[in-house]
């Protein structure tokens, strides 16, 4: 059985809120589908090869960051009206093949590089004190247990780079994730 969740560019579970291309689209059909304007998605998880179950509730801002405290509920989506989300607001993009889409991401399977790096992406804290005590714990040659911090960003560099692939041909996203292969073997 072939699995279709790299297809859509989503995981199997996940947050919703992080900015990237997949998630506005799954969050998107399911506030549509919801139909309650207060209604705010937070969380998805693969149910089936074709659906997302997708929670949500009214959300608020608690110490200055959004919560959903009150009751939750959840709406089913499909990689169909996920498709046709992506085509409504892509119209001029074709989608790749899902072939093409695999190709794209690291095999572990066949000892890439890329394996050997976590990425991950923080939303800092609104007090300055706690974001400058983050970017110092992060610095780069920080060690932590054997692991390394070999580059650091204040932006938000997997949403770029999702809506750069988004919009790169293909054949370029695979020559540039070589390049960097390369040079990451070299280090």
């Amino acid at each position: 059985m072939e699995d279709t969740t790299a297809d859509a560019g989503l995981g199997t579970v996940g947050m919703l809120g992080n900015g990237a291309p997949a998630s506005q689209v799954l969050e998107a059909v399911a506030m549509r589908k919801h139909g309650d304007p207060a209604w705010e998605p937070f969380h998805y998880e693969k149910i089936s090869e074709t659906e997302y179950e997708v929670s949500g509730g009214a959300p608020a801002v608690i110490g200055g960051v959004k919560k959903w405290p009150g009751p939750h509920s959840s709406v089913l989506v499909t990689v169909d009206e996920i498709a046709e989300e992506q085509q409504m607001r892509f119209p001029a993009q074709v989608a790749p093949e899902p072939a093409a889409v695999r190709q794209l991401l690291p095999d572990a399977a066949q000892g890439s590089v890329a394996a050997n790096f976590l990425t991950v992406v923080l939303q800092l804290p609104q007090d300055e004190q706690g974001r400058k005590r983050i970017c110092n714990a992060l610095g780069l040659d920080a060690d932590f247990f054997g692991a390394k911090v070999t580059a650091t960003s204040l932006a938000d560099e997997i949403a770029v780079n999702q809506l750069l692939e988004l919009r790169c041909d293909p054949a370029d996203v695979q020559d540039v994730r070589t390049r960097v292969a390369k040079r990451n073997a070299g280090t």
